[in-house]
């Protein structure tokens, strides 16, 4: 039957992904602001206005308030038409000696008064301060045809511009672009969030993965290191005291679940992976094998990641007690020289402080040794192994274990690609057993319910 796929608002995912992109969208906007710059710079074509303000005031000895008032209102009305006609615009070019008329014209009545305001705009100071002297030496051979019995009292003369009326605001245009920008790429970056087929939630891994989830590992920041003390702090590993509740909760339930399979199919070794770098597969690993040494009494924990091993950092080791794996292999030395007790714990540690080739390893047969000598001893066998997108040699090594967990880290890698890689495993003996879903945003409420429980561990807990 055709499962039926729900595309979930994940706004913390989004957020997530937008400020991650926040060196593209500050690029865009800065290249998007200086483009504006440079266009409206380049546009920009100056106008300077001036302007004369005049009483009008209607012919003969009877004129009263009223006439005065709407003979203002009558020319104010038809002064700008007639500036567009040819009569006065012939006279004041050959008053000026222009070719063209390009200034333009415009006359208001002020607000309840017999005043009109003639307004003359032009790209030069000059040209728009002799057009609107020309235009007051020539009305009255054109006032008498747009109107008749009129007087044009000047009650401000005009005066050249010093400055011109539109100013160039570049800074506006630049502000305005980049904030029109940001928030473009930004919308574009959430849309490309929302419409990526990943995990973002414990619902989609069950409807989108062909595996079960074993799971939930939710996000957790490193803390600050406590004074007086050395690295501690910033430790993932859930026997540190700093480590929050759900942290170390979540990780020890699906410590749990991975047991469980595990004991009843009677599988022993387990290998870790992730379909790619950086979802938090050799925490996850590390974590597991603390959480199972507390329920079982011997647990093995093998860093395989001969590329990049990892172990000995996330564990602290001092480089005394690090060991060159892949030359102790090949000189077939006895497991009990490179294993390494965590602790007072049920947990042993044989990691790798030396990246090579692991075909020579695998080659030499000296991993499926060292895997086979542990079994007589250990409980369970974690592998820590690469990322199956980086090389081939997690699928080499799968044949080697009992089974594999698959590491997912929320909204980083696609459904599709997931499922990939959980039928390459299931074509070896290490079958699938499970995923974790790693890195998980957690709800309002659980967030909520953390710091009721007071949200950390006390000291020396365990």
């Amino acid at each position: 039957m055709e499962r039926q796929l729900s595309r979930q608002i994940n706004v913390v995912s989004i957020l997530r992904d937008v400020l991650r992109g926040w060196s593209v969208i500050l690029l865009l906007a800065i290249s998007a602001s200086l483009f504006a710059n440079i266009w409206v710079t380049s546009r920009y074509q100056p106008v300077y206005t001036t302007k004369i303000t005049f009483a009008v005031t209607a012919q003969g000895t009877n004129s009263n308030i009223y006439q005065n008032l709407t003979s203002a209102q009558q020319l104010a009305e038809r002064f700008t038409q007639i500036l567009g006609s040819t009569v006065l615009r012939n006279r004041v070019m050959d008053d000026l000696g222009l070719t063209e008329f390009t200034a333009e014209t415009s006359a208001t009545q002020i607000t309840e008064t017999n005043m009109v305001e003639l307004e003359v705009s032009a790209g030069s100071a000059m040209e728009a301060y002799d057009v609107l002297r020309s235009i007051m030496e020539n009305y009255n051979s054109v006032s008498d045809y747009v109107i008749g019995g009129v007087i044009l009292e000047v009650i401000q003369p005009p005066s050249i511009p010093t400055q011109p009326s539109n100013p160039l605001n570049v800074r506006s245009a630049m502000v305005r672009s980049f904030g029109v920008t940001a928030l473009a790429v930004a919308l574009y970056l959430a849309w490309r969030s929302y419409m990526r087929d990943t995990i973002k939630s414990e619902g989609q891994m069950a409807e989108k993965v062909d595996a079960r989830r074993l799971g939930t590992i939710y996000r957790e920041r490193k803390q600050l290191r406590p004074a007086g003390r050395k690295k501690t702090g910033v430790s993932m590993l859930i026997d540190n005291p700093l480590r929050s509740f759900w942290f170390v909760e979540s990780n020890k339930r699906m410590a749990s679940r991975v047991r469980s399979h595990m004991e009843r199919k009677n599988r022993k070794v387990l290998m870790v992976t992730s379909v790619m770098e950086n979802e938090g597969k050799s925490t996850v690993a590390s974590n597991l094998a603390l959480a199972l040494a507390q329920e079982v009494d011997h647990v093995l924990l093998i860093d395989c990641d001969f590329r990049k091993p990892s172990l000995h950092k996330i564990f602290e080791l001092p480089n005394t007690m690090q060991i060159d794996l892949p030359r102790a292999l090949e000189r077939r030395v006895d497991v009990s020289q490179i294993m390494l007790r965590y602790g007072q714990s049920n947990l042993y540690l044989v990691t790798n402080n030396a990246p090579s080739s692991a075909e020579t390893v695998l080659a030499s047969g000296a991993l499926n040794r060292l895997i086979d000598a542990c079994r007589e001893w250990a409980d369970l066998i974690i592998l820590d192994t690469a990322p199956m997108a980086q090389v081939s040699d997690t699928e080499d090594i799968a044949r080697l274990a009992d089974a594999s967990l698959l590491v997912v880290r929320e909204d980083t890698v696609l459904a599709a690609h997931i499922n990939d890689a959980i039928d390459a495993l299931n074509r070896t003996e290490g079958k699938v057993i499970g995923c974790v879903l790693n890195y998980a945003s957690r709800g309002l409420a659980e967030t909520a319910g953390s710091y009721g429980y007071g949200g950390y561990y006390g000291k020396g807990a365990k």
